[in-house]
């Protein structure tokens, strides 16, 4: 098998321009590739191959300045770009038959499947695809939060010899950093965790036909959410908590089954195309350190608020009273 770290640029629109797109498309699309970069490494993680092509994009004709301020892409390097369903099929036969993709970071498979869509290209064969982030956290200090290539290629003592935010160059130093690590060992894990759901899928999702939510309270108030059955045996689950609200828009309801046990419902909500909303809706399994942490978090969510609620509101002066 090999291994192909991927890495794209993207245009952008500005919002009104963006949004007037997707509606016109009746699909979701943020930005429109404009660099693919690609380097293969073989089983022993050595570099074996690269790919890269300037891409000229079709609703997003216009390069952002910002973007070209990043990337060094210009207006005519853009302008003389391949087609998307050009360069997508040339990358494709670089890729082979057996191969997995190493991304930094979870954006980049999502932005070329957005961008084959309004093409009408099966986008499939993207989905073997493991965050080498997430590899480098459990691998080194088993932290959760968002890392930067930079900041992996310094923990590994990597030069940064060559421009940032190429593709083609970004390719090659996740490459380096996938050398550095166990990456059969990081796939094993990273299959094992995603075993853990119970139920995965999307509900609300306009680009695959459905409606979307018109409000958070709409979705909140569906039966997939506020009446769910379990996965396994299929009896309504009993709601043993109030429902746990993250930043980043991220809901936890904690469940439970006579038969199979506990378990946590989340949903993690995302804008569609035309304004509603859809959300990442799993089912987990519910152990007793998690369940802890959960009613942690509810209460200090709650003390929060009490202790706003709490607050007197400052008095006003009547500007009818006498001030002598």
């Amino acid at each position: 098998m090999y291994y192909i770290t991927l890495d794209l640029e993207w245009n952008q629109a500005y919002a009104q321009k963006a949004l007037a797109v997707q509606r016109r498309l009746c699909a979701r699309l943020r930005g429109e590739v404009i660099q693919i970069g690609a380097v293969k490494l073989d089983k022993r993680m050595r570099v074996c191959g690269s790919y890269s092509v300037i891409v000229k994009p079709q609703h997003f004709k216009k390069l952002h300045k910002h973007v070209s301020d990043l990337t060094g892409i210009s207006q005519e390097m853009m302008d003389a770009g391949v087609p998307l369903p050009q360069a997508a099929e040339n990358f494709k036969r670089f890729c082979g038959e057996d191969f997995a993709f190493l991304t930094w970071g979870p954006d980049d498979i999502p932005m070329l499947k957005d961008n084959l869509h309004i093409h009408d290209i099966p986008s499939e064969w993207l989905d073997r695809t493991y965050d080498l982030q997430v590899i480098f956290n459990k691998q080194t200090d088993g932290a959760t939060k968002q890392r930067s290539l930079e900041y992996a290629m310094d923990h590994f003592g990597i030069p940064q010899n060559l421009p940032a935010h190429d593709a083609l160059n970004d390719a090659y130093f996740t490459a380096l950093v996938a050398q550095k690590l166990d990456v059969k060992e990081g796939i094993r894990a990273y299959d094992a965790s995603q075993g853990q759901y119970l139920e995965s899928g999307t509900i609300g999702d306009a680009d695959a036909g459905d409606d979307g939510y018109v409000t958070i309270s709409e979705m909140l108030e569906d039966a997939v959410v506020c009446r769910p059955v379990c996965p396994i045996c299929k009896k309504p689950l009993i709601l043993k908590g109030k429902p746990l609200h993250s930043k980043g828009q991220r809901y936890t309801y904690y469940y439970e089954c006579k038969k199979d046990g506990d378990m946590f419902l989340t949903l993690k909500l995302h804008r569609n195309f035309n304004e509603t909303w859809r959300a990442k809706r799993q089912i987990t399994p519910a152990t007793e350190e998690q369940i802890v942490e959960y009613k942690q978090k509810l209460e200090a969510t709650g003390i929060r608020r009490r202790s706003r609620s709490r607050r007197s509101p400052r008095r006003r002066k009547n500007p009818s009273q006498n001030t002598q």
